[in-house]
């Protein structure tokens, strides 16, 4: 029952990007900065939640130090292609790709963990259907012709975040099985989680620093304002409680549940603030979109 919880609130947490990254345009505060304070706020919040008298273990001498590395690099990877592959191919195409990803975290998993439940094809083809008529707009971007480099760029999405999952819940998964074999409880295993995650986002934290040197092109640099700050804040605050608790919630429920609930999840409630806050329409095929994703939530769960 407490997976279900935090798996519930990582989804929230996560549909939340998509909502305050419009209301960052609505009262145009700058990305690249906010983005800077997001993962300062998210390192900060890791350090507090992962203290009970002591940090659970050294980082510099933790056996996830490379991996956390390595997935710090394609946290930051991932939201600057994104940004790309938005501007290329616009939202819909993009958002389809970056959760589409989840196929790969659920074969990782199968492959890589023992005891990971067989992947349900069935059932995924079906969400990804969903995701597809839930984002889709049936506006085109514009009326050029795609590059060679505009098709690749929502395949990249697609691969970085299928790793970006895949490391997160491979790196859960060995340190929630070495400290257990430790005979470390509850807490310290949820307090070195909580670490793991900010040692992740101080690594991007330092990757996105060069926001503060690009120029617009007036050639004027973004001066530094409150609201930028505080919109930071805001993103990082989600961001680190997406990425903990959907940590925690991978200790109890299997990838093959687990990705497509919460990728379905983040695109129905996307789909929801849209048209009820920001008053967007919404297409039959959506509808429907939004019908399929119900039934798949529910045939998860039988």
């Amino acid at each position: 029952m407490l997976g279900i919880i935090y798996l519930i609130i990582a989804t929230v947490c996560a549909a939340m990007f998509s909502i305050l990254f419009k209301i960052f345009h609505i009262k145009g505060i700058d990305s690249g900065q906010a983005i800077f304070f997001n993962y300062l706020t998210a390192f900060i919040l890791g350090i507090l939640f992962s203290l009970h008298g002591e940090l659970a273990v050294n980082p510099l001498k933790a056996h996830w130090l490379v991996p956390v590395l390595i997935l710090g690099f394609i946290f930051m990877a991932g939201m600057v292609l994104l940004s790309d592959s938005t501007r290329r191919v616009g939202v819909a195409i993009s958002t389809v790709c970056s959760r589409a990803s989840m196929v790969i975290p659920i074969i990782v998993s199968y492959m890589a963990i023992e005891g990971s439940a067989k992947p349900r094809w069935l059932l995924i083809c079906l969400v990804l259907v969903a995701m597809t008529l839930t984002v889709w707009t049936g506006k085109p971007e514009d009326g050029r012709s795609y590059t060679f480099r505009d098709i690749l760029a929502p395949i990249i999405v697609f691969i970085t975040f299928g790793l970006s999952n895949s490391f997160l819940k491979v790196i859960q998964h060995r340190v929630t099985v070495a400290d257990t074999q430790a005979g470390m409880t509850e807490q310290a295993i949820n307090s070195e989680l909580s670490l793991v995650t900010a040692s992740v986002f101080l690594v991007a934290m330092l990757l996105c620093s060069y926001s503060f040197f690009q120029k617009s092109p007036d050639g004027k640099r973004t001066p530094l304002s409150f609201k930028n700050i505080i919109g930071g804040m805001s993103l990082g605050l989600v961001n680190y409680f997406c990425t903990y608790t959907l940590m925690l919630s991978m200790k109890s429920i299997d990838s093959s549940i687990l990705f497509p609930i919460h990728n379905i999840g983040i695109v129905a409630i996307g789909a929801f603030v849209g048209l009820w806050a920001f008053h967007e329409k919404m297409r039959p095929h959506q509808v429907l979109g939004m019908v399929l994703a119900a039934v798949s939530i529910a045939w998860l769960c039988i």
